[in-house]
């Protein structure tokens, strides 16, 4: 059956047909199957008694269609595999996420659950899920950086939970503190306007972002970069006492 093992508990069968029911199938109609096939076993369970549980008796007829030679049987092979892949690599309930290798290192670890990550190593393929004999997963981009999941304890992963929120909670306290400043100085944003232009002050998890905003199909950067409002933004918020970085997109990243 092209390689394909039934799995071993109905755990793990469950897991499997929520990876498939999940999975970005290039045709939809291969989604539609994996659904009639799962839904034809739970009415055949309800008229008579299966020997497997209904999760493992409906991975044994996909294991079917897949090494056969029906339509899209060959992609259904493909994301059996990447599924069984996943399930194999990702078996803790907590991991702590960190991007590597991007030019952008803003981003603080934070707690991702299993099945979370899960579907993600389910979802890129398993050409591109690694995993560690520690149990660390990376899960490798194909323009950008690698994702690295680290398994934690659950008494861990609350503790980072807690503190990403006081954090999360921070930058949103200083990306109001920043948009009274720059009010001052610059033209803000007003979104009521329908073509509206100005600098933007946001806030994403634990970054405060300031960038630009032009509605209007003329080339706004002028005004921007060789207009002097970017570092206009950057010295009235040094004189502040923030610290001001360049992001790689050209938005300013501020911290405290």
């Amino acid at each position: 059956m092209s390689g394909l093992v039934v799995p071993e508990s109905e755990t793990d069968a469950n897991t499997l047909l929520d990876l498939l029911t999940n999975a970005p199938f290039s045709v939809p109609y291969l989604g539609q199957t994996v659904d009639w096939i799962h839904r034809s076993v739970q009415q055949d369970a309800e008229l008579r008694h299966l020997p497997l549980g209904v999760a493992a008796e409906a991975l044994q007829r996909l294991n079917a269609y897949a090494a056969g030679s029906g339509s899209g049987a060959g992609e259904l092979a493909q994301r059996l595999a990447d599924a069984r892949h996943a399930v194999t690599a990702v078996r803790h309930d907590h991991y702590i996420g960190m991007a590597i290798g991007q030019g952008d290192s803003s981003g603080a670890a934070r707690i991702h659950r299993g099945a979370e990550v899960r579907k993600v190593a389910a979802a890129v393929g398993r050409s591109r899920v690694v995993a560690g004999p520690t149990g660390t997963v990376v899960v490798t981009g194909r323009t950008s950086g690698n994702m690295a999941f680290r398994p934690v304890s659950p008494e861990l992963a609350h503790q980072v939970k807690i503190a990403a929120r006081e954090r999360e909670g921070e930058a949103v306290r200083r990306s109001r503190a920043v948009r009274r400043v720059l009010a001052q100085h610059v033209r803000m944003v007003d979104w009521s306007e329908p073509a509206t232009v100005g600098v933007v002050v946001d806030s994403r998890h634990e970054t405060v972002s300031v960038s630009w905003w032009e509605s209007q199909t003329i080339d706004g950067s002028s005004l921007w970069i060789e207009g002097g409002v970017r570092l206009l933004c950057t010295a009235v918020l040094s004189d502040q006492g923030y610290a001001v970085t360049l992001a790689p997109n050209g938005t300013l990243h501020v911290s405290a």
